[in-house]
């Protein structure tokens, strides 16, 4: 199994140096900056969530009755994805998913939050991306 992770990451590396060198990074400069960055970036992370999800769905077994899906490593790798990502830890040891501890972010810098919320509070309300 390590031989495979490691030619997972060489053959990864290029792409990752893109990430790490991305010039966002260098646009951000003051808090203004960040706070436009963050009211986009959220979008991404709510988009993450949902795409774990599907991959859950779809990947192992989440209906009821419940029966073996797929590959046990496969369930294991994505439910250990969803456990961090739904359920960590704030500075005051109270369960967040981690889109939940971004518009924490978002409201503790004063970024503007509206957008999403309007975005999550239709969709709870028609289900319909195009409302």
């Amino acid at each position: 199994m390590n031989e495979h992770i490691e030619k997972i990451k060489k053959a990864t590396e290029p792409l990752r140096q893109q990430i790490i060198n991305h010039k966002v990074y260098s646009a951000i400069n003051d808090i203004e900056d960040l706070k436009v960055f963050m009211q986009y970036h959220i979008f991404a992370v709510w988009d993450f969530m949902s795409l774990l999800k599907s991959l859950q769905n779809n990947l192992t077994c989440t209906s009821v009755p419940w029966f073996p899906k797929g590959s046990a490593d496969t369930r294991h790798l994505i439910n250990e994805i969803v456990v961090g990502e739904e359920s960590d830890l704030d500075s005051f040891g109270n369960r967040k998913s981690h889109f939940e501890l971004y518009l924490d972010a978002m409201h503790q810098c004063g970024a503007d939050t509206s957008q999403i919320e309007t975005f999550i509070a239709t969709l709870k309300k028609t289900g319909n991306f195009n409302s």
